[in-house]
């Protein structure tokens, strides 16, 4: 499986509600690693894609781009977003284990007002079933546990309350990936946890096994928030933007909008910012949160596009046509 094509199926695995992920790895995970009933990877891209095509907008305005130039931009975004604060703020761990053939290693931690940022480099090489080329989801642990002794600080399970990026690297080695994983601590500020002890759980089940670190925080990232609460109209349909938060891989709209931005709604959204590049939306299953990559440039204004979407995709997930029109904007003024 190529680079590419990797990073393509983890950002869709990174959207995709959990039901789809559980349902998946159910089928997948028992009773051991060599028995367990692989997808080639076109397949597995291609499920993944049909179920991210029915919950995000992920294409470009005509005549100004589409899905893959978009996404070439955002992967350059992550690559500089994580870049510019991990001398300053990540805890450099790099601790390697192995756990039955797929060796991972813990890279860093950067702690967050409100998120963990784990930095998590895997390689399966070692993996009889990776040899020829394929990629399978079941590679990868899901669970995710965050605890100081024996508190669960948080925890994620099948990508639930988890964003994931493919961090973009040089390296082509088809057997290896790094891995972004931004783990939301409900309503534990990040401050709190300076200085203390705390342990990551990275597990293919609940009390399966895994990798685990331990590691100390010694600095927090802070996020800028700014409250807008302002209403309006599209249409029929009625929105309030309520807030708008940057953190350090992400900017997050928090919208009360019942009727835009879900799965089977007729529009979707995306934002541009200053430079007119635009991101496309991550929706992870919450009901009022909408996150975008951070743009290059978040400035004093964004815009938050309605769209109506044309992707259209091949019987094995391929991308033939990715233009959306552009039907409302929204400028947001960030003071």
């Amino acid at each position: 499986m190529s680079i590419h094509n990797r990073e393509q199926l983890m950002t869709a695995i990174g959207e995709i509600d959990e039901k789809y992920i559980s349902e998946y790895l159910n089928k997948c995970a028992h009773p051991t690693r060599s028995h367990r009933a692989g997808i080639r990877h076109t397949f597995i891209l291609a499920a993944a894609m049909a179920a991210l095509l029915s919950t995000v907008s992920i294409a470009a305005v005509p005549m100004i781009g589409h899905f893959l130039a978009n996404y070439a931009h955002e992967q350059e975004r992550i690559l500089k977003n994580f870049d510019e604060i991990e001398s300053e703020y990540a805890v450099s761990i790099g601790d390697t284990q192995d756990c039955n053939g797929v060796i991972g290693t813990l890279n860093s931690a950067i702690l967050e007002d409100h998120y963990l940022l784990l930095s998590y480099t895997f390689d399966w090489s070692g993996l009889e079933e990776a040899q020829d080329g394929s990629f399978h989801t079941w590679y990868l642990p899901w669970f995710f546990y965050i605890t100081e002794g024996n508190n669960v600080i948080c925890h994620s399970a099948y990508t639930n309350g988890l964003h994931t990026q493919i961090y973009p690297e040089n390296d082509k080695n088809d057997f290896t990936g790094t891995y972004l994983y931004c783990i939301d601590l409900d309503n534990i500020p990040g401050e709190s946890l300076i200085g203390r002890e705390l342990t990551a759980q990275l597990l293919y089940s609940g009390n399966g096994d895994g990798f685990i670190s331990t590691f100390t925080p010694q600095s927090c990232f802070t996020d800028r928030n700014w409250s807008i609460n302002k209403d309006y109209q599209f249409e029929s349909h009625e929105l309030r933007l309520k807030e708008v938060r940057e953190s350090a891989l992400y900017v997050t709209l928090f919208l009360d909008c019942a009727t835009i931005g879900h799965a089977g709604d007729e529009y979707q959204f995306v934002l541009s910012d200053e430079l007119n590049h635009d991101y496309s939306v991550y929706s992870y299953g919450d009901d009022d949160s909408y996150w975008f990559i951070k743009p290059e440039s978040t400035g004093a204004q964004l815009t938050l596009k309605i769209v109506r979407s044309h992707l259209q995709t091949d019987t094995v997930g391929q991308i033939i046509e990715d233009s959306y029109e552009v039907l409302y904007e929204i400028p947001i003024e960030l003071n």
